[in-house]
């Protein structure tokens, strides 16, 4: 009994954990719902333009410098094949089980698609609202959506299937280029604050459903031959 209410984690039990889990998931959730509904707007919310501001003023060169070079790959057109390249890379080095992890992670940055939905501009070079054309929404932010999700699941992955010394490498890499991809969406004038907030949020209800699945999926998978056999689960 005692075994099942603790584990090598440092007491915390997995139902515990499981628990507040998708409690993170519902509150996440929630929010998100929430701020979609408040964005839909006729204009930026209360302060919006202020940060936009100050987050464009105050930003190193480099900053921008280094996300004008990961921009283009996180692009409608790039991203695929981008995810396809990593695809290969995690199959390569850490095996199938995690390929589906992260597949499962690149179907839910099908989020991006509903930013036609809340018909909401990107701000223009003088920081002004413009008229909403179609195909042209920003929220929720596909970039933030793609870095959280994506690249955070391989945070996450990493931690089960990578040495303790290059988890570490992958865990800080990941960390900074998700924070770069999110400070230059704004900084760059690509998305309003709350367009990348809002993205932020929903890849995170994701991410959260990767890390509660994992574990889950994996013990229906070793109770079922063939399926143990093709995820090589053995």
């Amino acid at each position: 009994m005692k075994a099942m209410r603790e584990d090598s984690a440092g007491g915390v039990s997995s139902s515990d954990r499981s628990v507040h889990q998708l409690f993170l998931m519902g509150s996440l959730g929630i929010m998100s719902v929430v701020l979609t509904f408040f964005v839909q707007t006729n204009g930026p919310l209360y302060g919006e333009v202020g940060v936009t501001h100050w987050i464009r003023d105050n930003t190193p060169g480099v900053v921008d410098l280094i996300a004008g070079l990961i921009d283009p790959a996180l692009t409608d057109m790039a991203a695929p094949l981008v995810f396809i390249a990593i695809a290969f890379m995690v199959w390569w080095r850490w095996g199938r089980y995690p390929v589906l992890l992260l597949g499962l992670a690149g179907a839910f940055t099908g989020l991006t698609r509903v930013g036609d939905l809340v018909h909401r501009p990107r701000p223009t070079a003088a920081v002004e609202w413009s008229s909403y054309s179609v195909g042209s929404g920003g929220y929720p932010s596909g970039h933030a959506v793609f870095a959280v999700l994506v690249l955070g699941t391989i945070a996450v992955l990493s931690r089960r299937y990578s040495t303790p010394r290059a988890s570490k490498v992958i865990v800080a890499s990941m960390k900074l280029l998700i924070a770069l991809t999110l400070w230059s969406r704004v900084s760059r004038l690509e998305h309003w604050p709350l367009d990348v907030v809002g993205g932020g949020l929903m890849a995170t209800v994701g991410l959260v459903g990767i890390i509660w699945l994992h574990p889950r999926l994996r013990v229906f998978a070793l109770a079922r031959p063939h399926l143990r056999h093709l995820l090589r689960l053995d």
